[in-house]
């Protein structure tokens, strides 16, 4: 294996050198640790909401601001005394729902809340819909509940009755949102409701390219043996060619592991060209050119949804079209389509966080989008999503097709630019976007690319072109880390690995991200993928070793993030704290690499950061990675570096066994009969729980699926109350803990996760 792995680094050395692996900038053209761009990593400290009252009201929702980071003991207390947490707020707040008023008084008296205020209707409904067309003019908005196991259909349809609603219709996989069609006049109604956490607009998404191409100039990488095999990537986009397999365009032969009409019923054909293009970018097999324009990807295989519909129009249902990707075995999706809505975190955003949430082994990547000429915080949704990869495009080496493709250190001037409207740093990393050369499906006229190269290929530029090019190299570094034993690598994992081996060309952070993606040096980071995760107060210590000063020393980390409250003006959840200290005792901050000191500013943000300094001095740095603030917990993440890593003092000495801790412990009463624990499970295999209570009483225990399906029970009359469940899909669980009989009972929970 060591000699496959060799000859794969050769093989991109030679094969990407005017794509992904270009030269670092000279070492003294920056000082250390400095980063460009005018970035602020800190937000000013508050309620990140429009203005609450705290005047009580004839409602159950209120927000309860906390006195600090969330301890899980601070919430075990609030659920004991009859409180229902809803969506986290930044900084320290939840909505939430309460019953009635003798509550409230005692929740407003606990030592840890600051205050209870009223959740008003105008805080649930974007300033977008309060728009000048009357009640008679009817816009397509989302409405989001606040029991995410609610129908928010049947909520809906009940609450209106005797309004002009039109079209209402809920994902399967997220029943507590509905998308609709409502006028003003009915949005004032439903935001009224106690059911009704926020009603927001439902983003237009269109195609990310403009009018050239990308290149797939990846042949070499066949015989390298990394080809993506083994992976599955998964693409939403126009259509593919013909359409039909039998029919099909000659690099796509074998390819197609399943085709999904999802905008057209029994038409999956591209007419447009763009999606062709772009499947043919990941996975083409370059049959129609003797082997000479392949895909990144040649040896993975292709689930493709097509979108368009007969209007021309995308249909981004994006819980259908990610899970139905997923279940078929899909483990990176590529996205080449957005709105053009200046940084907001919109619908399609908080779709992919979730679901990512509930699936860490998935890898999304999206289009920054094509607006950069506008200016900064120009980059679209969902590419603002936190847990995806947003992809901007570089210029290639084409330099007889124009003017943006003749600097390959160049961003393209189309690229859109961060930051999002909350501040955080997208686009996360660039690839080679303009005059590319890909797949040409047969149905698409001519005038829908930049040039036409022959009936087979063709080309096209935008940030459409890069992420699938990216989308192929990360199948090539999953099929990579599956052989050297990570058989579930998490996207966090991934992106990590991406951010700490780009290269950095000198640019705008706004414009290039973490640098531009070098799939060589992507490999050979030191990684670790923590999946077990940590919670508020915790921390966890690491030792990176550094023997070459010449090169740049990069530490990042990543998590992949719970999804944000839709009403919130910040969007991180999680908050995690990168912490490196040098051999010589300098302490850095996570992104904090804009203006020195490099250690007076704490990044509460974004959910990815990093210490990078030009110049490293040789020795041992030590990495702590800090769970400050995690209300939704816990956080999984993943760390990579340039460095390697060494034993820590800890891990040196032999730990003595200790009597095993229990998971959970808790007090059940007539009033709180169960409690709910969300865990994620990592590994296939079986999942072992058990409850034990001193008290004269009965407690069940369930356990049951993210879509809130049932998937086993433990009901005898045994103490402990026992359960195995053998666990076939990765993702989100929950247990819940019931009290059948007794006046009350106060337990401890204990769980065996599957390991490797």
């Amino acid at each position: 294996m060591f000699g496959l792995r060799k000859k794969w680094q050769a093989a991109l050395c030679t094969t990407l050198v005017l794509t992904l692996s270009l030269e670092g900038i000279p070492a003294d053209a920056k000082q250390e640790g400095e980063r460009r761009g005018n970035i602020q990593i800190e937000a000013d400290k508050g309620l990140a909401l429009d203005k609450l009252s705290s005047k009580k009201r004839e409602s159950e929702l209120v927000v309860i601001q906390l006195s600090g980071p969330v301890r899980e003991e601070w919430k075990e207390e609030l659920e004991d005394i009859g409180v229902t947490l809803g969506d986290y707020i930044p900084d320290y707040a939840f909505i939430a729902k309460i019953e009635d008023e003798q509550v409230r008084r005692e929740v407003e008296e606990l030592s840890f809340v600051e205050d209870v205020m009223a959740f008003t209707p105008k805080s649930k409904v974007s300033s977008e819909l309060r728009f000048e067309g009357g009640n008679r003019e009817r816009v397509d908005v989302a409405v989001i509940g606040f029991n995410q196991r609610v129908d928010m259909y049947r909520t809906m349809t009940k609450m209106t009755e005797d309004q002009d609603i039109r079209d209402i219709q809920s994902p399967e996989d997220a029943p507590h949102i509905s998308i609709a069609k409502m006028d003003q006049e009915t949005i004032e109604q439903v935001i009224e409701s106690d059911d009704v956490i926020a009603v927001v607009p439902v983003p237009e998404n269109k195609l990310h390219n403009d009018v050239a191409a990308t290149i797939i100039h990846s042949d070499k990488l066949a015989s390298t043996g990394y080809t993506g095999k083994g992976q599955i990537v998964g693409v939403a986009d126009t259509g593919l060619d013909t359409g039909k397999l039998q029919t099909m365009h000659p690099d796509f032969k074998g390819q197609i592991e399943k085709l999904i009409s999802l905008g057209r019923p029994n038409d999956a054909s591209d007419v447009h060209g763009h999606g062709t293009h772009v499947a043919g970018s990941i996975v083409g097999t370059g049959e129609a050119s003797d082997g000479q324009y392949k895909g990144t990807a040649p040896g993975a295989k292709l689930i493709f949804h097509s979108i368009e519909n007969a209007k021309g129009k995308l249909v981004t249902d994006v819980e259908t079209i990610l899970q139905e990707a997923y279940e078929e075995g899909a483990r990176i999706h590529s996205n080449s389509w957005g709105a053009d809505d200046k940084g907001e975190y919109s619908l399609s955003s908080l779709l992919f966080d979730r679901f990512l949430w509930e699936h860490p082994d998935m890898t999304v990547l999206v289009a920054a989008g094509n607006d950069g000429q506008k200016g900064y915080k120009t980059i679209g949704s969902p590419a603002t999503a936190k847990n995806v990869i947003a992809v901007g495009a570089t210029e290639n080496v084409r330099p007889s097709l124009g003017k943006n493709s003749d600097k390959a250190d160049d961003v393209w001037v189309s690229s859109s630019r961060g930051l999002t409207g909350d501040g955080r740093l997208k686009p996360d990393i660039v690839a080679p976007g303009t005059a590319i050369l890909s797949t040409r499906s047969s149905l698409a006229p001519s005038k829908n690319f930049y040039k036409r190269f022959n009936e087979h290929y063709a080309y096209m530029s935008g940030t459409s072109m890069a992420t699938p090019i990216l989308a192929g190299g990360v199948a090539q570094i999953r099929e990579f880390l599956q052989e050297e034993g990570e058989k579930n690598p998490s996207g966090a994992l991934v992106k990590a690995m991406l951010l700490t081996s780009a290269d950095n060309l000198d640019e705008d952070m706004r414009e290039q991200g973490f640098g531009r993606a070098n799939l060589a040096n992507a490999i050979e980071t030191s990684y670790k993928d923590e999946k077990d995760g940590i919670r508020t107060r915790e921390k966890v210590t690491y030792k990176v070793k550094v023997s070459d000063d010449s090169k740049p020393l990069a530490i990042t980390l990543a998590w992949t993030d719970y999804p944000a409250a839709i009403v919130a003006k910040r969007a991180l959840v999680n908050d995690l704290n990168l912490k490196v200290t040098t051999p010589s005792g300098e302490k850095l901050n996570g992104n904090d690499f804009f203006e020195a000191p490099y250690n007076d500013e704490v990044d509460n943000l974004n959910n990815v950061e990093q210490v990078w300094i030009t110049e490293p001095e040789e020795g041992t740095y030590t990495v702590t990675v800090e769970g400050y603030n995690i209300p939704k917990g816990p956080q999984p993440y993943a760390l990579a570096t340039t460095g390697k890593w060494q034993k820590t003092d800890d891990e040196e000495e032999e730990e003595p066994p200790v009597e095993k801790e229990p998971f959970r412990t808790g007090k059940l009463t007539k009033k709180q009969k169960y409690m709910d624990y969300s865990i994620r499970v990592n590994e296939p295999g079986d999942l072992e729980l058990s409850v034990d209570w001193k008290e004269d009483a009965d407690v069940d225990l369930y356990v049951y699926n993210s879509r809130s399906k049932e998937l086993a029970s433990a009901t005898t009359s045994d103490n402990p109350e026992q359960l195995t469940v053998n666990i076939e899909q990765t993702g989100l669980y929950k247990i819940r803990v019931v009290l059948k009989e007794g006046k009350e009972a106060k337990y401890r929970l204990y769980m065996n996760k599957p390991e490797k």
